[in-house]
């Protein structure tokens, strides 16, 4: 092919690009900055979007840490995992791989006591206005917002199983949120000598492929709570697959969710 011809090519290809893009055109305001724990030290990144300042990292102060290898399981209090990890030694697992890259799983009443002065979690509000300056607030017929939207949510392409060839728009809102699963509560009966009685147990479940993220409870909840979360449920992500949305007091108080705060 000569030259004269491929230049063209190149300049049409270019132009098509920018006109898939210009719908979704990145208009925020970005500001980043750090924030230090004074309890643990751990300076987190922040990141302001039009003047709504977020956590840009999970949470990760771990005052202690709950697992299966306990004598008896309780979900009453503020309760703190570990994706993976069954002890209950503060320091091993912070040493996990999991911790690491996901930070704690805390279930509701620990994502309120572990909330540094001057930050809150986020409400519905909140997330309202997230997604309206990620995208003008696009959502489908099923409440599902947009797939751009959410990937510019999203970071880590090692985690969410991108190739570096997929995504340009990934993490553009500096974000960075990572599919940290979740902890469910889990029940089971044991044989005693006074007949069955029901056991509890810690289960962990979709690593890699979902982030889910406490939303503050709101007047009437009780026991099911407000979350937001992150999902894609095969590998390469496909615009079906990939998508955020708010599950409306349909999550345990119990369960162990990723924490992401708003300064007040």
């Amino acid at each position: 092919m000569s030259t004269r011809l491929i230049i063209p090519l190149i300049i049409i290809a270019l132009l098509a690009f920018c006109s898939c893009e210009k719908d979704r055109p990145v208009k925020f305001d970005l500001e980043y900055s750090t924030f230090t724990d004074s309890r643990d030290g751990y300076e987190y990144k922040t990141v302001t979007i039009d003047g709504t300042t977020w956590l840009a990292e999970n949470f990760r102060y771990l005052p202690a840490v709950d697992g299966n290898d306990v004598d008896t399981v309780s979900f009453d209090g503020p309760r703190y995992y570990v994706y993976n990890y069954n002890g209950t030694d503060v320091n091993e697992a912070k040493a996990t791989d999991e911790y690491k890259k996901y930070g704690v799983l805390y279930n509701y009443e620990a994502a309120e006591k572990s909330c540094p002065d001057g930050w809150h979690l986020p409400t519905k509000d909140d997330f309202a206005k997230l997604i309206k300056s990620i995208n003008n607030d696009k959502a489908d017929k099923y409440g599902n917002y947009e797939f751009y939207t959410t990937v510019m949510l999203c970071g880590d392409r090692e985690l969410w199983g991108l190739s570096d060839s997929t995504h340009i728009l990934l993490n553009v809102s500096g974000l960075g949120f990572v599919p940290g699963g979740i902890m469910q509560p889990d029940y089971f009966y044991e044989e005693t000598p006074q007949g069955y009685e029901q056991r509890d147990s810690v289960k962990f479940k979709d690593l890699g492929i979902y982030c889910f993220v406490w939303e503050k409870k709101r007047g009437r909840e009780k026991d099911y709570l407000s979350g937001w979360t992150i999902r894609h449920d095969t590998t390469p992500m496909t615009q079906i697959d990939f998508r955020m949305e708010e599950y409306v007091s349909n999550i345990s108080k119990n369960c162990g969710l990723s924490v992401r705060y708003v300064k007040d």
